[in-house]
């Protein structure tokens, strides 16, 4: 068996910090499978009532946005959130040692706890709806009246529209559009159980809603039922889709902990 040098195992140990996954309310040491980042073992550090998830990792700057590096992470993140209230770190935070760890629990112990209280016993759901539709221009023609008056007008001249015109135009259908998608969505949020949402831009024409709701995980089946309602009163012309649930990452972005290297 080929050993290796006293002088490298040293500055390995010296070089090891430990990766930060989460924060969970548990009182008691815990310890889960080797399903952490390079296939180390996770487990906690405990101050109080809340503890830091971590993960042995080398001390380096920073740590590539790859799939092999955020599918762990995610993948712990997911496990904590089945059995533990659980507050995700920032993707790429390594923490010294574990005084550290305890060092950063206690400085930020109060918002922590805050945090984690406001969590308690919630999931974040995913909730996007799109146009079924195969040309969204040509559909919002078909029903709205101004917007079809308007590009008949422009039609209507014995010369092309000029580019401001089309310009103007492109806005005004935009703006429409959105008009609608702020409407539909308020209808289909008013369906559903009260709590914290975030509705994000749109990522394409067709998408109606893309939001992020907060929800008790006692109210799971009245979120089902106030999705269904609100499915149900939609045209043929739509498509929702339900994601999660999930460990409230949207709901965390005012937490930073402060971790050195």
């Amino acid at each position: 068996m080929k050993m290796m040098p006293q002088s490298d195992q040293s500055e390995k140990k010296l070089n090891q910090g430990e990766f930060f996954y989460a924060v969970i309310l548990a009182e008691e040491k815990r310890e889960f499978e080797a399903i952490g980042l390079d296939g180390q073992r996770v487990y906690t550090i405990v101050y109080k009532d809340i503890a830091a998830v971590v993960s042995d990792y080398p001390r380096v700057d920073s740590i590539k946005l790859l799939r092999k590096n955020l599918s762990p992470y995610h993948r712990v993140c997911k496990e904590l959130g089945k059995a533990f209230t659980t507050l995700p770190a920032r993707f790429g935070q390594i923490v010294k040692d574990k005084d550290e760890v305890l060092r950063v629990l206690e400085e930020n112990f109060k918002k922590i706890r805050g945090e984690l209280d406001r969590l308690d016993n919630k999931v974040e759901m995913g909730l996007k709806l799109w146009w079924e539709v195969d040309n969204v221009f040509q559909y919002f023609l078909s029903q709205d009246q101004q917007l079809r008056s308007y590009r008949e007008k422009l039609l209507r001249r014995s010369r092309s529209p000029s580019r401001m015109e089309q310009l103007d135009f492109g806005r005004y259908f935009y703006d429409r559009m959105n008009a609608v998608r702020q409407r539909i969505t308020k209808k289909v949020l008013s369906s559903l159980p009260p709590g914290e949402v975030r509705v994000e831009d749109p990522s394409e024409d067709k998408m109606v809603m893309n939001a992020s709701l907060l929800v008790k995980k006692e109210e799971s089946k009245e979120f089902e039922k106030g999705v269904n309602k609100a499915a149900s009163s939609l045209g043929k012309e739509y498509r929702l889709k339900i994601d999660g649930p999930w460990v409230p990452f949207s709901f965390v972005e005012r937490l930073e902990l402060e971790l050195g290297g």
